[in-house]
């Protein structure tokens, strides 16, 4: 328990991002129900020597293609957003067809290091065997490398890595290191703040995330603009509201096919 919070504080202090460094104008979904689903044995690797030079270990390394491995292994930038499966009449910014709900900053040496250690190069984090549940998405992290990226996201629950660049999809079972995995989304959960396109910031790769007075006037100055204001709104619909006691229930839309954990 004191490990795990140790890791968590070191997660929010040296993220390199916070709420008070910026300026600011102001996959939901769980284990099956089946019983089955949460006695499923995961039993982790055999422990693996850890190469401290590199970023993957060697069971993640030998499931991605090369080039989607070296963006993580050469990162020279990674930015953090929180995600989840878009509402039906979602129209806002999306990552790997799901919706940006914030930004949790970028990744500071310190985090980065630490979640290698921790996970990407830690082969005791990953399991072979196949789990009844459905992944959920909360935190997505992007590897740039020139201008090529990899993206990570981590599911919580049914723990998971799932990694996506172009076409390829990879996901990998992480329920061995799930006290992990919670601990990681729920740090960079915490210092979510509201995500504005890189481009209306006149940034070529960004954060989303606004950083300095003159990018805070820049977004004021096209706050009246739809396609910057309507995805965030509290409503999600512009159908006038029920008359009825009972509130409706918000569907989202969930990508067909890669967001089984299974091998």
């Amino acid at each position: 328990m004191q490990k795990h919070l140790f890791f968590l504080l070191c997660l929010l202090l040296t993220s390199s991002v916070s709420a008070q460094e910026v300026f600011l104008d102001d996959m939901g979904l769980d284990f099956d129900s089946s019983e089955s689903s949460s006695t499923i044995s995961s039993a982790p690797l055999k422990e693996e020597p850890s190469d401290s030079g590199k970023a993957l270990s060697s069971f993640i390394s030998s499931r991605l293609p090369a080039s989607a491995a070296k963006n993580i292994e050469k990162a020279e930038k990674i930015f953090c957003y929180t995600v989840d499966y878009p509402s039906a009449d979602y129209s806002g910014y999306i990552i790997n067809d799901m919706a940006i709900t914030g930004s949790c900053g970028e990744l500071s040496k310190e985090g980065s290091e630490l979640i290698k250690k921790a996970v990407l190069n830690n082969g005791m984090a990953f399991s072979t065997a196949s789990e009844n549940c459905n992944i959920a998405p909360k935190i997505m992290f992007r590897y740039f490398n020139g201008i090529d990226s990899t993206d990570v996201l981590f599911s919580s629950p049914c723990h998971s890595l799932t990694f996506f660049h172009g076409q390829d999809v990879v996901t990998i079972n992480a329920s061995p290191a799930k006290d992990i995995v919670d601990e990681i989304v729920n740090a960079y959960a915490g210092i979510k703040e509201k995500f504005i396109s890189p481009a209306l910031l006149g940034q070529m790769i960004g954060n989303g995330m606004i950083v300095s007075q003159n990018q805070k006037e820049m977004v004021r100055q096209k706050e009246t603009a739809p396609s910057l204001k309507k995805w965030g709104d509290e409503t999600t619909s512009s159908s006038p509201a029920p008359t009825s006691s009972s509130a409706p229930i918000e569907t989202k839309t969930a990508p067909k096919g890669w967001n089984r954990l299974k091998n």
